[in-house]
């Protein structure tokens, strides 16, 4: 029988264990509350979801 291969792993690579982000929060907006987010994204080039994020790094302070 021939020998398996192991697959190789494809996506980013996992990183450290104290910087993986594996928690999900959820929210709801208004219409204009989305819009205005989606402009703001798009203004910074960012995805919605990584510009909120980054709002809510800096609100936190730094990292423990």
């Amino acid at each position: 029988m021939a020998a398996r291969r192991k697959a190789k792993r494809m996506g980013r690579p996992p990183g450290p264990p104290e910087q993986v982000r594996r928690h999900r929060v959820t929210t709801t907006f208004t219409d204009d509350e989305l819009a205005t987010l989606e402009r703001m994204a798009e203004e910074r080039g960012l995805p919605v979801g990584t510009m909120l994020y980054e709002f809510v790094r800096r609100r936190l302070g730094p990292r423990q």
